[in-house]
């Protein structure tokens, strides 16, 4: 069985609205500040431990109690974040009375070795990302309470309803003073278009270094995701059957063909597949299309 899809960029401004435990997109963006976890964690948002690079990790409780940059227990928690009311930049000793009072809030952990040291994980759950393409995103990195230890995060992501694999796309190295590092990202073609999950996650995947004192405060703040409307195209793919093959072509190398096992299963790039491409009739049924 064959098939085809072909995604050409359109843009809209609107927003994304969070439903339930996932977020679904829409419109050109999605934006999430933290300045509510007071009441909870936003949709589509959860911590966990235990995570490895083929492992999403196990959830765990979050605390939604203001806490102190200097509080010591292990944990995942709402801290401020590292500026004040007024927009100006805090300077990491300010008193947990005047933290507590910031609006700017921060999703924060405070590992331990007997907590999310290594495995801890801040995990963004998409619903699918149908009729989306080029999705990218920015995050501050927030170093509020430097330590002797230091923590290496891996920015990674994977498409799957329950995925097995996740694909890096860098690292955040510990910078040892109070502040804030933001980052760019942009996930692969492979979430595209998708019909199952998209996860996004900010992970410790290796253990702290340092060998006395404690680690780091760390929290994330201001997660802004962009990504482009997918609508359809005319590149036509022909398919013809020449013995027991079938051989597919296409006449635009700027799209990159793409399979799954189902219409509505996980579309993964085909490895160094160019025009003409076969594909032996004896192998399993597999769905094509065409992805920018």
């Amino acid at each position: 069985m064959f098939g085809k899809f072909v995604g050409v960029a359109g843009l809209v401004t609107m927003f994304a609205v969070s439903t339930g435990a996932q977020v679904s997109l829409t419109g050109a963006g999605y934006t999430q500040n933290f300045n509510s976890i007071g009441k909870g964690l936003p949709p589509g948002w959860s911590v966990r431990t235990n995570a490895t690079a083929t492992d999403l990790g196990t959830p765990v409780n979050f605390n939604t109690n203001a806490v102190s940059w200097g509080s010591s227990a292990g944990q995942f928690c709402n801290t401020a974040g590292p500026t004040n009311n007024l927009l100006a930049l805090a300077v990491g000793n300010e008193s947990a009375s005047l933290q507590s009072a910031f609006t700017n809030r921060c999703l924060s952990i405070r590992q331990t070795s007997a907590f999310g040291d290594p495995g801890a994980a801040f995990v963004l759950q998409i619903a699918n990302t149908s009729g989306f393409r080029k999705l990218a995103f920015s995050v501050d990195l927030n170093t509020l309470s430097p330590q002797a230890h230091s923590t290496v995060w891996t920015v990674d992501y994977a498409v799957g309803d329950s995925p097995a694999s996740f694909a890096p796309l860098g690292t955040s190295s510990d910078p040892g003073v109070f502040g804030t590092i933001n980052q760019s990202y942009s996930l692969g073609a492979d979430a595209n278009d998708q019909s199952q999950n998209v996860w996004i996650r900010i992970t410790a995947l290796s253990a702290s270094t340092g060998t006395t004192g404690n680690r780091d405060t760390f929290g994330i703040d201001n997660f802004v995701l962009s990504y482009e409307v997918s609508t359809a195209a005319a590149i036509p793919l022909f398919i013809q059957a020449e013995g027991r093959n079938a051989v597919l072509t296409w006449n635009d190398s700027n799209f990159a063909l793409q399979a799954s096992p189902s219409p509505d299963g996980q579309f993964t790039n085909v490895t160094g597949a160019t025009s003409p491409f076969t594909n032996a009739m004896d192998d399993a049924a597999k769905f094509f299309r065409l992805m920018d």
